[in-house]
């Protein structure tokens, strides 16, 4: 894995995101699990999210991008160098719409699938391609 802060997967779909890493066993290990509930409790004000104009923000859409904000949040602190995002495809899109600015910079790629409730040791398969890219 390249860089010092190496590999983070970020596996989303509506209701449940868990921010993935390889650890030094070269196992994937999850090291943060949060809820659409969880996170709209601990930031109250960003889940207030609402557009300009028009009807409020859909929930999932206000999970979404709590979730972005802790990319960034996480970036910030250097737990990453390189990013994958792995989501269905409605959440994915929303996901990459709201990463920007250096995090941005950091994805390396994405997969296309519900992969929130797979349990660590059945990741590899769907994450080969940046396993294998040590």
């Amino acid at each position: 894995m390249a860089g010092s802060a190496g590999l983070y997967f970020v596996i989303v779909n509506n209701d449940r995101a868990r921010f993935v890493r390889p650890g030094p066993d070269n196992r994937l290990h999850t090291i943060k699990t949060v809820d659409r509930a969880v996170l709209r409790k601990r930031d109250n004000d960003l889940a207030r999210v609402t557009t300009a104009r028009g009807p409020p923000v859909p929930d999932h859409v206000r999970f979404v991008h709590l979730v972005a904000e802790r990319i960034k949040e996480d970036l910030a602190v250097d737990l990453f160098d390189h990013l994958v995002l792995v989501a269905p495809p409605e959440v994915l899109h929303d996901l990459a719409a709201m990463i920007d600015g250096p995090a941005s910079a950091r994805v390396i790629g994405s997969v296309p699938g519900d992969l929130a409730n797979t349990p660590d040791p059945e990741l590899p398969p769907h994450l080969e391609t940046w396993l294998s890219c040590d």
